[in-house]
């Protein structure tokens, strides 16, 4: 009798164990207080249909910050103080967020604060089942800062935020857009665990088409990707730490 309980238990727990599993939700969910920081370095490896201008010379980065991607994210929960619970149907929670993105390839700088709100309870999503997340809704600031252009066109633009991350046992999908007066800036990406630690990605970030593999190690992710910046196929790593 007691063999069949431990059985029946085991049963039950190590589903809902893998559903609630700690490394999905680090990486792509919420806590009661979270904080992400992202580096990332990026190299061209292919030029597609660059033509060659008589008398212009290449462009090379001048530094190693031209080559990089950095963010850092935090949310803080503002209700449920005594403990955290994702997709609670009465009290879901609800937090203060922030983000900023400095992206050394065009040489832009955005920032973004607003709110976030956890999903209701058994919350679905097209192609991934039941999944937990957050959407979240804020205020945002492009801030250019290409030196080699004239003091006047180094401007900033103020416009909104509006992201939505979910996750399962198996997949998750992190959806980010900026709106600005004349640009908008689409991020979609989809993740597929290839095994319990391995994910396959793929989607668009920041409009550019990417993809490449990730590694869970903790609370840490480790991606290899290729994306595609205008006309220069680029290759890089990216390393994603939550606390």
């Amino acid at each position: 009798m007691k063999i069949l309980l431990n059985t029946v238990l085991l049963a039950v727990c190590l589903p809902l164990s893998a559903y609630y599993n700690p490394k999905m939700r680090n990486n792509f969910g919420a806590n009661h207080a979270i904080l992400r920081l992202n580096a990332g370095y990026y190299n061209n490896v292919y030029q597609l249909n660059q033509p060659v201008k008589e008398g212009a010379s290449s462009a090379v980065p001048v530094s190693m910050m031209d080559n990089m991607r950095l963010s850092a994210e935090a949310m803080v929960m503002l209700n449920n103080r005594y403990g955290f619970s994702e997709s609670v149907s009465r009290s879901r929670p609800k937090f203060l967020h922030a983000k900023a993105q400095y992206d050394g390839i065009s040489k832009t700088t955005l920032l973004s604060a607003g709110y976030a709100h956890g999903l209701k309870c058994r919350a679905g999503f097209l192609f991934f089942g039941q999944v937990k997340g957050y959407f979240s809704l804020g205020a945002a600031a492009m801030i250019n800062n290409d030196m080699s252009l004239p003091a006047e066109q180094r401007t900033t633009q103020m416009g909104a935020r509006m992201g939505y991350n979910v996750y399962n046992r198996s997949s998750a999908f992190q959806f980010e857009t900026y709106a600005f007066k004349n640009k908008m800036m689409v991020t979609a990406m989809a993740y597929k665990k290839l095994g319990e630690n391995f994910l396959i990605q793929g989607g668009v970030e920041m409009n550019q088409p990417k993809f490449g593999l990730s590694a869970l190690i903790g609370s840490c992710r480790l991606s290899a990707t290729t994306q595609l910046y205008k006309n220069n196929l680029q290759s890089g790593v990216n390393m994603t730490v939550n606390f």
